[in-house]
Order: C-alpha cells, then structure tokens, then sequence
C-alpha cells in the first residue's frame, strides 16, 4: 500500500470517528432559564422560559375559564365542556434574538406526564376529529383564532400569543419537550415541573 493511500485511508478513519464523537447540529440542545411565578389572587402559575433567541410563557387557565371563553363564542355546552377537560394554557412564543428567523411546529413539541408522552392539539387536528362539525362557522372561526397555530415562523423580534391545549387531564404534572428550526438546525429544549390547572368546581 503506497503511503498516499495509506494517509488518505488514516484521514478517512479519524473523520469517521469524528462524526460518531460529535453530536450533530440538528439535535442541539439549550437550557435557558425556567421561572415561575403564582398568583396570590387566583392561584394560578405562570412559567417563563428563556433561551438563547426563544422564549416561552405558559400560564395555566382554569377549565372554568376555558368553558365560559368558548360559551362566550357560541360553543354549545358538550362541545366547551370537551375543550375544558383537557389541559389548557395561555402561550405567548417570542423570538427575542436578532440573528435568524425560527420556524415553529406544535407537532414537533412533546409532553411527558404520568401516562406518557403526547404532543399539543393544533387547531388543524381538532378540525380533523370532525369535533366541530356541528358547530356554527363563527365559532369555528373563534376557535381558529384563540388557538396557537400549529405551524408559525417568526422573525426577529415577532411574537404570537394563544391558547395551546395538551391532552392532558386537570392538575397533571408533566414535563415539556419544544423543538424549533433555526438557520437550517433543529434545536430543542425541556422544561421540567410544569402542572395543569386544577378543576375547582366543587
């Protein structure tokens, strides 16, 4: 074996290793900073997440409030009460950095509670279902617009707010598993000790 193969051969094996030694860019994983924050008057928890461009606010909504919302918007008792029984958040997503645009898929995103992982229900899955079928158009279009979408891109400095709803029961303790795309990277993040609110109705 002449010594210009031989190095190429030596090159080519140290690159190999390389690759399985590195952990590839599309699965990076970031920290950032969980705060929460409860109430004194209601009770209720709000936790911020903050990363390096992407931050995170979820603040629990009682099923009550979830019911009265969607009665309000002409939802009929059986359908508001099949929204309330799951476990519902006011989001607001930010892309607080200057360097690139972040795409964003609810699909993509997991929670991990006692019965296992599931992922949010995006407003397209629940049209799916045919659960609203009976609904009259105004409060399909109500519910299209209080939910977080399922797909947004988000430029430096947009941000968007709405409910995000996990199928989840009331005052279940979960973990949150986001994913998001930057520059061509999927990155992602897990925020520990986050709980649905509790069903006060007595």
């Amino acid at each position: 074996m002449g010594p210009s193969l031989r190095d190429t051969m030596i090159a080519i094996l140290a690159l190999a290793v390389l690759a399985l030694a590195t952990p590839p860019a599309a699965s990076r994983g970031e920290t950032g900073a969980l705060e929460a924050h409860t109430d004194a008057t209601s009770d209720l928890t709000t936790w911020t997440w903050r990363g390096e461009d992407l931050s995170l606010e979820l603040a629990q909504l009682l099923p009550d409030q979830t019911r009265a919302f969607f009665q309000a918007r002409g939802f009929g008792t059986e359908h508001a009460e099949r929204i309330a029984g799951h476990c519902v958040f006011q989001a607001v997503l930010r892309n607080h950095g200057q360097r690139a645009a972040i795409e964003v898929d609810l699909h993509d995103w997991r929670s991990h509670g006692p019965e296992g992982k599931s992922r949010p229900r995006p407003d397209r899955d629940w049209q799916a279902t045919g659960s609203q079928e009976e609904l009259p158009e105004a409060a399909r279009i109500a519910f299209r617009w209080a939910l977080f979408p399922g797909e947004h891109r988000f430029e430096p400095g947009d941000w968007l707010m709405g409910m995000v709803l996990f199928d989840h029961p009331p005052d279940t303790p979960f973990d949150l598993t986001l994913r998001w795309r930057m520059a061509g990277e999927v990155r992602q993040a897990r925020l520990p000790g986050l709980r649905c609110a509790d069903d006060q109705r007595e």
